[in-house]
């Protein structure tokens, strides 16, 4: 099978799943929570995931969705793949192929929660110096 493919990268994001025993969602440490959030870029590809989930998206899905700028979109497909989805898939968070650019995110209700906390600080204007 190709590697390259939608059913290849279906098939290699379905060996398993960040879910433990019973199908529940193992809780990620408060810290890796943080870290994970820490970065803002990284926040939008957060949600952006969790409005897609369950499933599987790709690379390219996640930067046309958050930039409609085509440099901007190149960038963000970039940090995405070096950097944004290793971390994401290191935290468990999600599943990432590389070779296939594509992501599945299972949900994860602790970061789902801190998340929507983030959307309320990211929303507030910028205090005038």
């Amino acid at each position: 099978m190709d590697d390259h493919s939608q059913d290849g990268a279906t098939d290699s994001l379905s060996r398993g799943s960040p879910l433990g025993d019973g199908g529940v969602a193992l809780t990620p440490s408060l810290e890796t929570v943080f870290e994970v959030l820490a970065d803002e870029e990284r926040r939008d590809i957060c949600r952006f995931l969790v409005s897609e989930a369950p499933g599987v998206v790709t690379v390219d899905e996640i930067a046309n969705a958050l930039t409609d700028h085509e440099t901007e979109r190149e960038r963000l497909a970039i940090h995405c793949h070096h950097r944004h989805l290793p971390k994401l898939d290191e935290a468990g968070l999600i599943e990432y192929d590389p070779r296939s650019n594509a992501v599945r995110y299972w949900g994860q209700p602790t970061v789902e929660k801190w998340l929507d906390h983030t959307r309320h600080v990211d929303d507030r204007p910028e205090p005038e110096p």
